[in-house]
């Protein structure tokens, strides 16, 4: 039980803050904060909180259960990206957010972006953290060592 409580409150910390971030976000883009002659409706707001209710959902699931903890890193990354990215394709169609005038550019732009997360992730993972975790792991054996001698 104590597990669910705390895989709800990962979801309740993850969705207040993408909500708040893309909503502010949204709000710029739109010129509300500038201008003020750009309106975002409850209908976006909405799908808004839609998505990023899924994407919080799935990187609790990906980062944060037992289950996926097991697996490494790079796995729960490709698991997270697998499971959000089609959804947040669809919701960016059903919010109409790349339509009009320069929509194949946004598209290129969009994938050129998940794909360049994706892989300083990777790097990171691979050229940072394994290098780390042999220092760790160096280090404990020679503690072990010193402290059973």
């Amino acid at each position: 039980m104590e597990d669910i409580k705390k895989l709800l409150i990962y979801f309740r910390n993850a969705l207040a803050f993408s909500y708040s971030w893309l909503v502010l976000c949204s709000a710029i883009a739109a010129g509300m904060l500038g201008t003020g002659n750009a309106t975002i409706s409850v209908s976006f707001l909405l799908k808004l909180l839609l998505l990023c209710a899924w994407a919080s959902f799935t990187f609790v699931f990906a980062f944060c259960t037992k289950f996926m903890k097991k697996r490494g890193f790079v796995f729960d990354l490709t698991v997270f990206f697998a499971m959000f990215v089609p959804v947040e394709i669809l919701m960016f169609y059903w919010m109409k957010i790349f339509t009009g005038q320069g929509f194949t550019a946004f598209w290129i732009a969009f994938v050129a972006i998940v794909v360049v997360c994706y892989l300083t992730a990777l790097l990171i993972d691979v050229l940072i953290m394994k290098k780390r975790a042999g220092e760790y792991t160096k280090k404990l054996l020679e503690y072990n060592a010193k402290k059973t001698a």
